[in-house]
């Protein structure tokens, strides 16, 4: 399963219409920009319908454009989710008039619409979700659990299953399934049950934390980021979901080649991770940050070698027996060379 197909899988809210997205048709492209021309400081989900039905959706990326490959002629209509702070959400028509066997590329930007009266802070989306589940299936749930935590997973599969075949809209089986499969690297069956999960119950942050997670596996950052931010919006109170988004942040940012023009954009992605960290931090009163090896990144990246190397010190001092020490013992002697390289 290539990455463009996982990113629909993870996000998408409803059912591709695969007759509509055809094969070698039209482009339909575009960029969100807010009313003073400027792309939104996160990125922002577009949806595709097409005579009412909601065919796709995706994310923009850093500076606001998105893109729909495979469309056939007709018009479309394009929604920009609104943030619920500034903006509100914006739909407008797009036409694909295209004739002739070759593709054609149309494009149709989406501009925000304010707010008409700025509403009053919400502690954020909640989660009432209950579900009258039969004791047999819950007792099939809990004895896969139980199961899974002894690292006997093939049976813990089987018992979740029964679970789901007890009481098909599940929940929590299917999102413990997801999880399981998402640990056995079975990412296309982590995908099916994680986003049966989401569609019983779309206000969950916990399905949102394990598709970023499964994101981060495929490297597919930019989209991590965006599933991050999704849980976050879902449970503003709960620092993990900013330390989960300022990882994602972190090693999109790492893949951007500093020496190429585009190192602007690795400084925009640091400077997000840091705000998150620092949300994180306010939320956990300083007890909750990323992973040590990924603070180190961060530094790094920031042009700082000499503090990377001083987190991973400490990281040693913590835990000594750690089976690849030697290894972070070379990644420390390399930074401090490099910071001394860099020293005037």
């Amino acid at each position: 399963m290539t990455v463009p197909r996982l990113a629909i899988l993870v996000l998408s809210l409803f059912v591709c219409a695969s007759s509509t997205l055809a094969q070698g048709g039209s482009v339909l492209q575009g960029k969100v920009i807010t009313p003073t021309g400027t792309q939104p400081t996160n990125p922002v989900r577009v949806k595709l319908t097409f005579n009412g039905r909601a065919i796709h959706e995706t994310f923009t990326d850093l500076s606001g454009r998105f893109s729909f490959p495979g469309l056939s002629r007709g018009t479309y209509q394009l929604t920009a989710d609104g943030d619920g702070v500034n903006f509100e959400s914006t739909s407008v028509s797009a036409d694909i008039s295209a004739f002739g066997p070759a593709p054609q590329t149309f494009t149709q930007d989406i501009q925000l619409r304010p707010l008409v009266r700025k509403p009053n802070p919400q502690p954020g989306v909640v989660n009432a979700f209950t579900q009258e589940v039969p004791a047999a299936a819950k007792q099939a749930l809990e004895a896969g659990i139980k199961l899974a935590d002894e690292g006997k997973v093939e049976a813990a599969v089987d018992s979740m299953r029964k679970a789901t075949k007890i009481f098909p809209d599940y929940f929590d089986a299917h999102l413990q399934l997801g999880n399981v499969f998402l640990k056995k690297e079975q990412l296309n069956e982590a995908i099916a049950e994680l986003d049966l999960a989401r569609t019983i119950n779309p206000n969950d942050e916990r399905t949102y934390q394990s598709f970023g997670l499964l994101l981060m596996k495929q490297r597919n950052y930019a989209v991590a980021v965006a599933v991050f931010a999704e849980a976050a919006r879902l449970n503003p109170s709960n620092p993990v979901n900013p330390v989960m988004r300022a990882t994602a942040l972190i090693h999109q940012a790492a893949t951007i080649d500093e020496s190429l023009p585009a190192s602007e954009d690795r400084n925009y992605l640091l400077t997000r991770a840091e705000l998150a960290i620092s949300q994180a931090a306010n939320l956990s009163e300083n007890k909750l940050k990323p992973d040590t090896m990924t603070l180190a990144l961060f530094y790094e990246l920031k042009g700082d070698p000499d503090r990377a190397a001083t987190e991973l010190e400490t990281y040693l001092r913590k835990t000594p027996a750690l089976k690849d020490s030697a290894a972070i013992q070379n990644e420390i002697k390399r930074l401090r060379d490099k910071a001394r390289a860099t020293k005037p």
